[in-house]
């Protein structure tokens, strides 16, 4: 997922992802835009939204501030750091990115919160943007970004659904954008019922368990894995499978749980209230086990195991390896948990499984580097000291040309006033005679230097036995002193008798030792032929909305344009299907890849500054985001040429205070209306105000599409989009539903 906007010469991306392969062709488009970028807003930590980030920054010259929230921020970072790290492992990684180009791209990052607003700089001054929770990962945002009176919207990959560690997105705080960009894939989605689907996961797991079988479930370590996590933790410790170890494989294992654990505050209400009354940590985990690399997992006791490995597409990683030793085994179970990578090993594997064919064979590659041994390493050891010994005589080299140049120096000749030149003198020992010149250059002016490194004293030593008043000087006590100045530690002085065990022997010759050099390995590649016996299945935990909650959540935020992305060519027309029917009269643009499109708007906006005395007057409230209310007043002059007008209170109409002429002289005078009653702001949907009713008693039932309460004797109905009528009989029920309708609102 990338996706380029333009606002008023603004460049700003959306995500900036691509796809387990890492193909560097795909990134073409990318290339020739990445140095005008201006910002960009990532949505999720995974490789679909922010994988090309390392490669952008690092080879392609963008330069530019990344925003954020901080779990995608930090987890995302981990997340590529484990990409790097498992594709260096199996070949050479560096002409795609490394780790000091990861380091660059997540340098750029700024953090955001939900709901906060971040004002953008330069070329961006104007525009703002701000994060809404999307429910799909955690710290996963849906973007709207602002400038003047006009939003867009970019919405991908959420999820309304409450989960065990995150609440479900609503669109709430959206409310007709100018533009809706959001994406088609998960329109022919048909999301099963939590509790069948958690149903299915377990007992399947449990029955290749039983048959001493191994299972595998490729996932991604800044996704959906922790939920995967608080599932079989949760069912392992209610069905008492603790003899059955789960374990999650990735080079950032740690680092995946330890950052669930300490940000809980972006997870779901139920997460946060347990924590905060009763100090309970879901990922507080007793049945998982961390393992970083085969060979951890290898050393585990033997069992049958639950292996949550990275990468959910299989094209690298733990998960490809284990899918190559597992998948020919039938009491195996391999569960895939989303939508399979387009062009991946995952892709295949479901194709394949879905033939009735008894015989399933795939071919797949295996890259691996082992150290190197015998002849090889002797060569390699040759080579490598051989390499060491030119870059010393090299450098040694450098250094005598270097000293020559600076011995052709001429001296320079001593003027009148010796302190305006260098000098020095000649190193001998520390003699008598050595001390009388010491004192004769100290008192007369000092010995002209022969070159330019010349030492400032005669000696290099000078241990001085008497201060100037006397005292006789203690050369150790001189010594503890200099070194406590400098922040050396002091040794303790050591006893008549030391014993020293073995032990002790042991602890110091290991220190002794120099630090283990890096083995030298080498790349091993081999292809197999995989008859696929192992059970495979699928099971959803995307965490993504079904088709009728993404039609029903943009009908309800009305957008006045939308483009849809992200979706094949069915996907795709199905909802713009749905949204032309849903959304009478508003362009519904589906450009292919590569493409631009133009969405200009033709409001009218004008700024206008609000002077502090009339501000004062007004009151604000909250609404989605914005400070709302209302003034009444008169427009004056800017307070500079260029600059935008001055909004004043109407008691300076025709005043000149400061200086500042607020209208022409002979401007026609016109009362200025008092201000008007009640403003009503927000957006109110019936079945909220159903359940605002029942939390107040009143019972309120739906009857074509009217709201009728207190046993019929009231109804509220809507009359268009904006208007809504309450109607009944001039009774105590009538105006506890005026009431409590009126409290939905904010109230200018």
């Amino acid at each position: 997922m990338c996706y380029h906007v333009s606002i008023d010469g603004c460049n700003i991306l959306l995500d900036c992802g691509w796809n387990d392969k890492f193909d560097v062709d795909m990134l073409k488009p990318l290339a020739a835009i990445a140095p005008k970028v201006d910002a960009v807003l990532i949505s999720h930590p995974d490789t679909a939204h922010l994988g090309a980030l390392p490669y952008a920054f690092g080879k392609l010259g963008m330069n530019c501030k990344v925003y954020a929230t901080l779990p995608v921020h930090k987890m995302g970072q981990m997340y590529m750091y484990d990409h790097f790290l498992t594709r260096q492992d199996q070949g050479d990684f560096q002409e795609v990115f490394s780790l000091d180009d990861v380091d660059t791209a997540f340098a750029a990052f700024v953090p955001v919160k939900y709901m906060q607003l971040s004002m953008l700089r330069g070329k961006g001054d104007g525009i703002s943007v701000m994060a809404y929770a999307a429910g799909h990962t955690l710290g996963g945002a849906v973007w709207k970004i602002g400038k003047d009176a006009e939003d867009v919207v970019y919405a991908v990959d959420y999820n309304v659904r409450k989960e065990r560690h995150l609440n479900g997105t609503s669109f709430d705080a959206i409310h007709r954008p100018a533009l809706l960009i959001t994406d088609a894939s998960s329109v022919d989605r048909e999301v099963p019922n939590k509790t069948t689907r958690d149903a299915k996961l377990i007992d399947s797991i449990l029955s290749s368990l039983r048959m001493n079988g191994n299972v595998l479930i490729p996932i991604d370590p800044a996704g959906r894995v922790l939920e995967l996590i608080l599932l079989l933790e949760e069912k392992w410790a209610q069905r008492q499978l603790g003899s059955y170890q789960i374990v999650l494989l990735t080079n950032v294992a740690y680092n995946t749980l330890d950052f669930a654990k300490s940000h809980l505050e972006w997870m779901g209400d139920h997460v946060t209230n347990a924590f905060e009354r009763r100090r309970e940590n879901p990922f507080n985990t007793k049945f998982l086990t961390l393992c970083h690399s085969m060979e951890e997992l290898q050393a585990l006791p033997p069992g049958p195991k639950v292996v949550l490995a990275s990468f959910g597409s299989l094209e690298a990683g733990p998960s490809r390896h284990l899918f190559a030793e597992w998948a020919e085994d039938k009491s195996n179970l391999v569960i895939l948990t989303g939508q399979p990578e387009h062009g991946s090993l995952t892709e295949q594997v479901v194709q394949l499984s879905a033939k009735a064919t008894a015989k399933k064979k795939i071919k797949l590659t295996l890259s691996r580097r082992i150290p190197l041994e015998g002849s090889e390493l002797a060569e390699h050891e040759s080579s490598r000291k051989s390499s060491t010994s030119t870059e010393l005589e090299k450098k040694e080299s450098e250094t005598v040309i270097a000293e020559e140049e600076m011995t052709d120096i001429k001296p320079v000749e001593a003027e009148a006033e010796p302190m305006d030149v260098l000098f020095g003198v000649t190193t001998v020992g520390s003699t008598q005679e050595a001390d009388l010149r010491r004192r004769d250059t100290l008192t007369e002016g000092f010995t002209p230097i022969s070159t330019p490194h010349g030492p400032m004293f005669p000696d290099e030593v000078w241990e001085p036995t008497m201060t100037d008043y006397g005292q006789e000087i203690d050369i150790e006590t001189f010594h503890q002193i200099s070194q406590m100045s400098s922040g050396i530690p002091i040794p303790e002085p050591m006893k008549e008798t030391t014993v020293v065990d073995d032990l002790d022997v042991a602890n110091i010759e290991e220190d002794e030792e120099e630090e283990p050099q890096e083995v030298p390995t080498k790349l091993v590649t081999e292809t197999r032929e995989i008859n696929i016996r192992a059970t495979i299945i699928t099971v959803d935990f995307e965490g993504k909305a079904d088709g009728k909650s993404v039609r029903t959540l943009i009908t309800q935020a009305a957008p006045r344009r939308v483009v849809l992305v992200h979706g094949d060519a069915k996907e795709t027309k199905t909802l713009k299907d749905a949204l032309t029917a849903g959304l009478p009269g508003v362009q519904i643009d589906a450009p292919d890849a590569g493409k631009t499109i133009e969405c200009t708007s033709a409001s009218a906006t004008y700024k206008i500054r609000v002077s502090d005395a009339l501000f004062q007057k007004a009151n604000m409230r909250d609404m989605a985001g914005y400070k709302v209310g209302w003034v009444n007043g008169v427009v004056g002059k800017a307070l500079e040429e260029g600059g935008a007008p001055m909004l004043l209170p109407v008691s300076a109409l025709n005043s000149n205070a400061d200086g500042m002429a607020l209208a022409p002289s002979n401007a026609t005078m016109t009362k200025v209306s008092a201000q008007p009653g009640s403003v009503f702001l927000g957006d109110l949907r019936l079945s909220d105000f159903r359940q605002a009713l029942a939390q107040e008693g009143i019972i309120a039932e739906f009857a074509d599409g009217v709201l009728v309460c207190a046993n019929g004797r009231v109804t509220v109905r809507k009359d268009g989009d904006e208007k809504l009528v309450v109607e009944g009989a001039l009774s105590q029920d009538y105006f506890e539903v005026r009431q409590i309708l009126y409290s939905q609102y904010s109230i200018l």
